[in-house]
């Protein structure tokens, strides 16, 4: 019996990095060559200081324009499976944007933020925050340039010349040596908004719990889409919110999210959806694993609860077939 769960907590230390690597490979590819800047450097001394002194969190860099808000806590994840995994995390990440600097930032990084607008996935409107111990990191002086500083104890860079795609950070926002913001051209200026007028309050805020959260204010489908499909319309007109933690377990990932219907007819429009995709899924390898999925509706919440083994979620996010799991699976 010790045997097996040693086996199963390896499976599932194997299964954090990949989903870890799986949400910051989202957004951190299309930032391009950015390379972070802090306050404190040659650099942002050049602009005047602000008289206004303010202490700027870093989840108050996202703006509430982007609906979805993905937390990755690393400094949980690097604690509970060691640097290993860790440095697994940053090289899958970085596969595609190999530069030294954001490399560096990533290592340092105790949590990430990822704020995206979800219908504007492959524009790429982004904001992706990194809070940890950034003191060192300097902005290379022939792609950026210091600009005057909204604030004190805050510096920001902004890129020489035009972005070539509009996924490509044209900011970078240094808070001291706490944190730093690469922000897309496209949310330049709401960024500036936050931080002159301080946050907004319908923000994504995930939870700080898990090696992942998120927070999705739903939206309506564009009118084309929901005149296609109907019955899809209805079904995310309904919803208000989401809001997930995975975190790690003994036997692989444990979710748990919540969804927020605008009223209880819309709950249980999206608790029906959810039963029938658990209740029919007709491939033997896949129906042990959804028959853990717990689906429960109280008034205008829908409450959802599921073990993802380690082996399943790492065949998923290797992109190799998973294994065909036992009929008494979980």
């Amino acid at each position: 019996m010790r045997a097996a769960a040693e086996a199963r907590a390896r499976a599932a230390a194997a299964a954090a990095p990949a989903l870890m690597a799986l949400a910051l490979a989202l957004a951190l590819p299309a930032c391009g060559d950015a390379a972070p800047g802090l306050a404190g450097e040659r650099g942002a001394r050049s602009a005047a200081g602000p008289r206004i002194v303010r202490r700027v969190e870093p989840a108050d860099l996202i703006p509430a324009d982007l609906d979805l808000v993905v937390r990755v806590d690393v400094a949980r994840m690097r604690a509970g499976l060691g640097q290993a995994a860790a440095d697994e995390l940053a090289r899958r990440a970085l596969d595609e944007a190999p530069d030294e600097v954001l490399e560096s930032a990533l290592g340092r990084a105790d949590v990430v933020w990822l704020g995206l607008r979800l219908a504007d996935l492959e524009e790429g409107d982004r904001v992706v925050v990194l809070e940890g111990r950034m003191a060192g990191l300097a902005p290379d002086p022939d792609r950026w340039e210091a600009a005057p500083p909204p604030l004190g104890g805050v510096a920001v860079f902004d890129r020489r010349g035009d972005v070539d795609t509009r996924a490509e950070a044209a900011r970078i926002i240094a808070l001291g040596d706490r944190a730093v913001a690469l922000v897309s051209a496209v949310e330049v200026s709401s960024v500036a908004r936050v931080l002159r007028d301080g946050p907004d309050a319908r923000r994504g805020d995930p939870s700080a719990e898990g090696l992942v959260s998120l927070d999705l204010r739903a939206r309506r489908l564009p009118i084309h889409l929901a005149r296609r499909f109907p019955s899809l319309g209805a079904l995310v007109a309904g919803v208000e919110r989401v809001r997930a933690v995975a975190s790690l377990d003994d036997e692989g990932v444990r979710l748990d999210a919540e969804l927020v219907g605008v009223d209880p007819a819309g709950a249980a429009r999206a608790r029906r959806f959810l039963e029938v995709l658990r209740d029919n899924v007709e491939d033997a390898r896949y129906a042990g694993l959804m028959k853990a999925l717990s689906v429960e509706q109280v008034e205008r919440t829908v409450r959802l609860r599921w073990l993802i083994p380690a082996p399943v979620v790492l065949a998923l996010l290797s992109r190799r077939p998973a294994a065909e799991p036992a009929p008494d699976a979980p």
